[in-house]
């Protein structure tokens, strides 16, 4: 019977307090979706990749955390993509791979539960198309999973469908995306299209939870309709 969800990612699943408003995790909107008695224990950090996530020493604390019963939720990519940046880079069908498989071996150790995350899709369209932005990387986790024999949600294609039926316009607001003057702490508006407001968030988890009770994983843990 899981007990907790516990999360570890990069700045598209971190918590955000009131003073990065109105950036959003998406797992602060998946709340919604869960029962009270299920909590969230999150240890995603902004910028992180897999291998910055464990060379900083950010799983070994989110690891001595980790108990029997809790499904951890992994979600890394937007940043081990980056080659410019060795501190953080990883190739998909090496580094990235492996450092996801330390990370799932680990917490198997505990008894806990572990579902692999491709990550969520950026907002990036050239004439009309969504472009995909994620090279290899999210094909890496799926192949990793089955091998591992652990259940894999695709965020990244199931984000993909919402936001390219939303269309290039409609889709802003999922995204830091927004006009100048729209919300006082960001007076000078923001273009980014890889971060979350609150109403991605809820995109982001409601695709999440979707695919959960597709594949009937862990459904006692959800709110579903009476």
């Amino acid at each position: 019977m899981i007990k907790r969800i516990v999360t570890l990612g990069d700045s598209t699943m971190q918590f955000n307090n009131q003073f990065k408003y109105p950036q959003t995790g998406w797992p602060q909107a998946l709340e919604r979706f869960l029962k009270p008695n299920c909590p969230i224990l999150n240890f995603a950090r902004n910028g992180r990749s897999t291998k910055s996530f464990i060379e900083q020493g950010l799983f070994a604390d989110a690891l001595k955390e980790i108990k029997e019963d809790d499904l951890v939720l992994i979600e890394f990519g937007h940043n081990d993509l980056k080659k410019e940046d060795p501190l953080r880079y990883t190739t998909p069908y090496g580094t990235y791979q492996e450092n996801l498989k330390f990370m799932v071996e680990e917490i198997q150790k505990k008894n806990a539960k572990v579902i692999l995350l491709t990550s969520i899709t950026e907002r990036k369209f050239k004439d009309g198309e969504l472009l995909k932005t994620h090279g290899e990387y999210p094909q890496a986790v799926k192949a990793l999973a089955q091998k591992l024999q652990v259940p894999c949600i695709d965020l990244f294609e199931k984000t993909r469908e919402v936001v390219q039926k939303e269309g290039e316009e409609l889709s802003k607001r999922f995204y830091m995306n927004f006009e100048a003057g729209l919300y006082e702490s960001k007076l000078d508006g923001s273009n980014d299209d890889t971060h979350l407001r609150y109403e991605g968030a809820f995109m982001v988890a409601d695709c999440f939870y979707k695919e959960m009770i597709k594949l009937k994983l862990y459904p006692e843990i959800f709110i579903t309709e009476a």
